[in-house]
């Protein structure tokens, strides 16, 4: 499907067009006529039963009514009559449209039965879809404002796709003031028919574009994302800021659109193998914009911090060596000696490299002649703070001519002493950050977001499976024993079916003592319902166990019980949970009863390799518990990644598994020991 005329198509007709200024149908004609007056040949048409003329051009009382061929239908009329309309685009042989109307999926069961008629009538008539419920579409390139937003941006090399509206058109108006340049912004809007896949394949060849944002609060196809956006992000950063992460933001995404959230922590697991920048608020959004107007859209990591101001470069320090990823440069003495030379006595020449507040710009360019030489540095944060003598627009233009050099980040702290700096800095494409923390997060998502996993091992699609018997249940004992035992994963204990049975599982399971464990579906929290007794030494002590589980839960119906030599270890959770969205995904964290309390795990959407997995268990807060704490010895990480390994391949090799829970598992010095199972 090609998507030229969503970008440049060579003639429009405004459906629903107005002369009334305060409608969207004017703002749409207006924006559109203002690309025509800048001299791009496209042919403009209104469509009104109501108007005979709008904005100096002749409008039209239906689509079929234009005399010329017609690329681009742009629809802004009630819902109600939008599938007539469609229809009639369709009798136009228009294979594109716009959809600016609301009042469909968002509004609820009535919208749904609406859109999805709109969805068939374009099927029908091989019409491609941008919304319903949208903005329009921008293309700074073609001069195409296809939009009702209050301002174009300014051209630059940076696509924004976005599923609000109103997130997008005040991103492209701060970005007016804050320096920043877009190549196209598509609002998505319902996505009935083209969804934010498209446009990705679209801009992935794009020559205009060198980053991406997008704002989602839905997801349309989880895996091929997946793979899309790790095709992507090895030639042009991607940037997400997904909402919908807490139970009230997943609410008022179904509010908002009309549809589901994917789950918070799965979507972020993907996020992290496909190498996507994740970001989780409006402003840390814009700062990677501003990073990709600086034309930094590869990782950098080491850094020399330039300044006139103690203080900010204290905090810059701080930030700097706090990250993740980033790291401050250890200047040679051969550049300190340099930077002495040309710099006060007074200034410090370490890094921070603090020039001093009365600093003028020539101060400024003797040091950056030094540090943009400096081969082990891969870029510059330029700090100024504002005295009565420092020269803003001077030291702006320095950065301009200097950053073909080497990466600068400019963080002009002030308010009106700066303005002529910013508006330099403006003037040759260039942003500023406002504080450092800014740029410094934002560096810091760049490098963190470039670490990419086992993709191309992920399945774009998973088999199919039978919506018959979707209600689940607990796997009977000793089948899951059998399952978990195909792929080399043992569960400890002997399952005594009867009380007669307890002496004879003693013998075989050696010498104590032991833990006795009630295997039943009624029972899912065995510790919470007494139904976990521990350190019993003989059989008389197991015997009371049995009688003391069967008291605390009556009702419940048994398999049995399990009976296993108690294991000491470091307790963990290995699982595995099937997403609607993106199937089987994997789960590593501390286990046993802390499991909940604590929530610290790492999460992957299956299929796994075993340096995937390893990186899962870094990742933990707790990891240091694992490797080792004043003088214990560390478990064997290499043992709990192989079975991470083998719970990916069976989730991959049985779709009718739904969820796998092994808590605990003993990890110790010398292997693991899966103590408690649970199969759905």
């Amino acid at each position: 499907m090609s998507l030229q005329n969503f970008f440049n198509p060579r003639s429009i007709a405004i459906i629903g067009a107005s002369a009334d200024r305060n409608k969207v149908g004017y703002a749409l004609m207006a924006n559109l006529v203002a690309g025509k007056k800048n001299g791009r040949k496209r042919d403009i048409y209104p469509v009104s039963i109501s108007e005979k003329e709008i904005l100096g051009l002749k409008a039209y009382p239906s689509v079929r009514d234009i005399p010329d061929k017609i690329d681009l239908a742009v629809i802004a009329v009630r819902a109600d009559i939008v599938p007539a309309i469609l229809k009639e685009c369709g009798e136009k042989k228009i294979d594109s449209a716009i959809i600016i109307s609301a009042g469909f999926r968002e509004i609820g069961k009535e919208g749904i039965k609406l859109e999805d008629k709109v969805i068939h009538v374009a099927e029908e008539n091989g019409i491609a879809i941008l919304g319903p419920n949208c903005l329009g579409i921008i293309d700074t390139v073609t001069d195409l404002n296809a939009s009702f937003g209050a301002r174009k941006p300014r051209r630059g090399k940076i696509a924004f796709l976005s599923q609000s509206g109103a997130l997008g058109t005040s991103i492209l108006d701060l970005s007016i003031k804050e320096g920043v340049g877009f190549s196209k912004f598509v609002s998505l809007g319902n996505e009935a028919s083209l969804t934010e896949m498209e446009f990705l394949k679209y801009l992935a060849d794009d020559d205009d574009t060198d980053a991406i944002l997008i704002y989602l609060e839905k997801l349309s196809k989880g895996r091929e994302f997946m793979h899309l956006a790790a095709e992507i992000t090895r030639k042009k950063p991607i940037v997400v800021l997904k909402a919908g992460r807490s139970t009230r933001g997943a609410a008022a995404v179904m509010s908002h659109t009309g549809s589901l959230a994917p789950d918070n922590s799965i979507f972020s697991a993907d996020l992290k193998q496909s190498g996507v920048v994740a970001v989780e608020s409006i402003r840390e959004f814009f700062d990677m914009a501003k990073l990709f107007q600086l034309g930094i859209t590869q990782p950098l990591s080491k850094f020399v911090i330039l300044t006139n101001g103690g203080g900010p470069s204290v905090v810059a320090a701080d930030l700097v060596d706090l990250s993740k990823s980033l790291s401050l440069v250890k200047l040679s003495a051969a550049t300190q000696n340099a930077l002495r030379k040309v710099l006060p006595p007074m200034a410090a020449v370490g890094n921070p490299v603090d020039i001093i507040g009365d600093a003028l710009s020539a101060r400024y360019k003797a040091a950056l002649d030094i540090l943009v030489a400096d081969k082990h540095t891969d870029g510059i944060i330029l700090i100024l703070t504002p005295q009565m003598m420092t020269e803003v627009e001077a030291t702006a233009k320095l950065v301009s001519e200097y950053r073909s050099k080497m990466p600068i980040i400019p963080v002009f702290l002030g308010g009106p002493t700066i303005e002529g700096g910013l508006a330099y800095l403006h003037s040759k494409d260039m942003t500023n950050f406002d504080f450092p923390v800014d740029a410094i997060e934002a560096l810091d998502g760049l490098a963190l977001g470039a670490k990419k996993h086992d993709v191309q091992k992920v399945p774009t699609k998973l088999p199919a499976k039978s919506s018959a018997g979707r209600a689940s249940k607990m796997m009977e004992f000793e089948m899951m024993k059998k399952l978990l035992g195909d792929y080399g994963v043992s569960l400890s204990g002997i399952l005594v079916k009867g009380r007669v049975g307890l002496a004879d599982a003693i013998t075989k399971s050696g010498k104590g003592p032991f833990a006795l464990k009630a295997i039943s579906a009624d029972i899912v929290h065995k510790t919470d319902k007494g139904a976990v007794q521990l350190n019993l030494k003989d059989l008389k002590d197991i015997e009371t166990a049995w009688d003391k589980i069967m008291s605390k839960n009556p009702d419940a119906k048994l398999e049995g019980m399990l009976l296993q030599p108690m294991v000491s270890g470091k307790e963990v959770i290995i699982g595995m949970k099937e997403d609607l969205a993106f199937g089987p995904t994997i789960l590593f964290g501390l286990g046993g009863i802390f499991t909940e309390a604590l929530k610290d795990t790492s999460l992957r959407i299956a299929p796994i390799s075993k340096a995937t997995a390893l990186e899962m268990i870094g990742e933990i807060k707790g990891i240091d518990i694992l490797r080792g704490l004043r003088g214990e010895k560390g478990v064997d990480l290499g043992a709990l990644a192989d079975l991470l390994v083998k719970i990916s391949k069976l989730s991959m090799d049985h779709p009718e598994v739904r969820e796998i829970d092994l808590n605990p598992v003993m990890a110790t010095e010398n292997g693991v020991v899966v103590v408690d199972a649970r199969v759905i």
